[in-house]
């Protein structure tokens, strides 16, 4: 039996593309069930829809390379073995009645060999003949044809994913939260159900709302298609700026922008960065790797494939301490999917220790989470300490901890002092209640002269190597050994400057004053 080309992988993996007929084949499904289907939902309605057509049998009435019987009868085009030969393969080219009157009717085949020669056989030939004696051959095993809901198992997703490109410019399908539906039979939502919907979000302090709260509360009818009156008025709400959907992976919710937290429409001034450009490639290897470790949310790391971590760690700094956020890691930032990869997303963040709710924000288009500042204070966790953000089974909230010490004890840290005018560094003692990057605390004691001096340097538009220069020389001056970290450096400059690690260790790299000297250290190397 004939294989089916549906029955390989190299038909779905390799050689899939989606054809014109497919897309119709598709959009004449979306219009006579008049419900939205996600990609999935429609890779499963296009395998069966190829195999359903793939229904290719042998053409000849004898399967291809059976062993030659005189007894048999044979078309023009039909293949057989010659054991007498050798086993050689033959194909019927023509054929013509029998002319010898003591074997009665039979018929004669020329066959081509794989050579080239011609031969003439005998078929149909019904006297005792000793081809006849042949021992037939065990007869083939039926082919057991796959279904194509084995098939959708196994090669689904590279369906979906071809369905997803195929579509995403077709003009008249429109895509909302993972789902495709013609943009002409989308269900009526007129400007007053719009301020319908915004008089009831506004009655629920902005928001969220889920898409079938808002519907029961305006009126529009569901009866007949719930799914499709509820994309309809999905796509409304979307095209219309007063509204973001705003929910996690999984669910679609609706919040008022204008009754959002300023610091979630526009990023807090602490965390506002001029971007700097700088080749990664450039720096020490082992610079490299401490820019990846420090998690920086404006650090560009290759996105990775791979389950969504249980539990992520990330490092407090001060930028991020003033401004109540934490910083979105990549790691982190894929513990927050949305249905429509919403640049905000509105999450419950729940303290690990007390389960007190802390109503949160994920901003995604900037890398921050947002709607901490009261909690931070409340735990007074320093610049350098660690905190922990772990899922539960909601996808609409997290839990966050921070490494709290059951008993907490003073310490002397680096503490950054503004001095006539100038940036000083001295070790001073101050109780800590959790552990920290020992590389990253410092500590502000004055956060109002830490923070004029920064806005002198903003307003003198001051380099970042001259930034360098005199935080790289008083750190080195604090330390006995001579020597800074390079995360000391990251830090301390982003108490008064907001930079990444890469443009920071880029900078020092080109700096003839300073010496990399292995570890992650920096020294001076001229006064």
């Amino acid at each position: 039996m004939a294989q089916r080309i549906t029955q390989t992988a190299k038909y779905w993996v390799e050689d899939f593309q989606l054809g014109q007929s497919d897309i119709n084949h598709l959009y004449n499904v979306l219009l006579e069930n008049e419900t939205p289907l996600a990609a999935d939902e429609m890779a499963f309605v296009l395998v069966v829809y190829r195999v359903q057509n793939d229904t290719a049998e042998p053409a000849a009435n004898v399967q291809p390379g059976a062993v030659y019987h005189p007894a048999m009868s044979y078309a023009v085009g039909d293949t057989m073995r010659l054991p007498a030969l050798g086993d050689v393969r033959a194909q019927v080219v023509s054929k013509r009645a029998g002319e010898n009157p003591d074997y009665g009717e039979f018929t004669v085949v020329e066959v081509e060999l794989e050579n080239g020669s011609h031969l003439e056989l005998a078929t149909e030939f019904g006297p005792d003949h000793i081809l006849n004696a042949v021992e037939d051959e065990p007869e083939e095993e039926p082919v057991q044809f796959r279904t194509a809901e084995e098939l959708f198992i196994d090669y689904g997703g590279y369906v979906a994913d071809a369905i997803e490109e195929a579509l995403e410019n077709h003009d008249d399908l429109v895509r909302l939260a993972g789902r495709w539906f013609p943009r002409s039979l989308l269900a009526k939502v007129t400007v007053g159900h719009l301020n319908l919907a915004e008089a009831v979000l506004d009655l629920v302090g902005g928001g969220p709302l889920s898409t079938t709260e808002i519907l029961e509360q305006i009126g529009i009818p569901v009866d007949e298609n719930p799914r499709l009156a509820e994309f309809s008025m999905n796509y409304a709400l979307q095209e219309d700026e007063r509204f973001d959907e705003v929910g996690p992976s999984g669910r679609v919710l609706w919040y008022l922008r204008r009754m959002e937290p300023q610091g979630v429409l526009n990023p807090p001034p602490a965390l506002y960065y001029e971007a700097i450009e700088y080749d990664p490639a450039s720096l020490h290897p082992e610079l490299r790797e401490i820019e990846l470790e420090i998690g920086d949310e404006h650090t560009k790391i290759p996105a990775r494939r791979g389950p969504i971590p249980d539990s992520v760690t990330v490092t407090l700094t001060y930028p991020h301490l003033r401004a109540g956020t934490m910083p979105l890691s990549l790691q982190l930032r894929r513990m927050f999917p949305t249905a429509y990869q919403s640049p905000r997303i509105r999450f419950n963040l729940i303290d690990a220790a007390t389960d007190e709710d802390i109503p949160g924000w994920v901003v995604r288009t900037h890398g921050y989470v947002y709607g901490l500042q009261d909690w931070f204070k409340e735990k007074d966790i320093p610049i350098g300490g660690y905190l922990t953000v772990t899922r539960t089974e909601s996808p609409g909230q997290v839990k966050v901890n921070y490494a709290m010490r059951r008993n907490p004890r003073v310490e002397w840290v680096r503490t950054m002092l503004v001095e006539d005018h100038r940036i000083r560094f001295e070790e001073r003692s101050r109780p800590i209640g959790c552990d920290y990057d020992e590389q990253l605390i410092i500590d502000v004691e004055n956060p109002k002269a830490v923070d004029a001096y920064a806005e002198r340097l903003e307003k003198q538009k001051t380099t970042l190597a001259a930034l360098l220069d005199n935080l790289v020389r008083e750190l080195t001056a604090l330390n006995p050994q001579g020597n800074v970290h390079s995360k000391t450096v990251y830090s301390a400059v982003n108490v008064l400057r907001r930079c990444p690690p890469g443009p920071i260790f880029t900078t020092l790299q080109k700096m003839p004053q300073f010496e990399y000297v292995g570890g992650g250290y920096w020294r001076v190397v001229e006064s």
